[in-house]
């Protein structure tokens, strides 16, 4: 039995370095994706290449294949995402707005409110740059961020103000609600469905 690795990378040189490695495949993850960055070979904050400017980078690089991640929340992405060279898509806002996902019931629906036209990427919540819904904490800590304590620390830190969990009764203003920047287009509040839809439409 073979094991199939995969690596995320988040610039061309992490899609190479990958690809060196030996490992099978590489998502292409762009800062449109929601929560953390995986940056490995520069800081987050260096390595902030949007999604579809990744892949047919990556595309015209490496010959391992390509997994397009981040802004992807309907066929029209997926289509685009192997249009610019990418092999297969994945999606991530989309099924945590879920009924199945194991997100809050506060965090599904504000990903299906007028909120969700509003993301940032942030330190304030783990002291690693992640993108999520913009709230109080985020806007009133934003000039703070090099003064954050250290990941995992911080997390600890701004879970005594009840961050997390996210389906406490907290004030949801404290709260991390992660969102990829695709999280405004969000149709479906089914995961069946959303698949459904993504397979006929792809069929079409």
């Amino acid at each position: 039995m073979r094991i199939i690795t995969v690596g995320t990378a988040t610039t061309l040189d992490e899609a190479i370095a990958i690809e060196h490695a030996g490992v099978d495949a590489v998502v292409a993850s762009g800062f449109d994706a929601g929560g953390h960055r995986v940056s490995f070979l520069d800081k987050p904050e260096e390595s902030l290449v949007g999604t579809f400017s990744l892949i047919p980078q990556v595309a015209d690089t490496v010959k391992i294949p390509i997994i397009a991640a981040g802004g992807i929340a309907n066929t029209r992405g997926v289509k685009a995402a192997m249009l610019l060279g990418a092999d297969a898509a994945q999606i991530g806002t989309a099924f945590l707005a879920t009924r199945q996902s194991g997100a809050s019931k506060i965090h599904r629906e504000k990903l299906f409110s007028k909120e969700a036209r509003y993301t940032t990427l942030t330190k304030v919540f783990t002291g690693r740059l992640s993108r999520g819904l913009k709230n109080r904490l985020t806007e009133e800590l934003k000039e703070f961020q090099n003064r954050f304590a250290p990941y995992p620390l911080q997390g600890k830190i701004v879970g005594k103000l009840g961050a997390y969990p996210a389906n406490s009764e907290s004030n949801p203003e404290l709260k991390s609600f992660w969102a990829g920047q695709a999280a405004s287009i969000l149709q479906y509040q089914d995961a069946e469905k959303l698949i459904d839809a993504i397979i006929a439409e792809m069929k079409r």
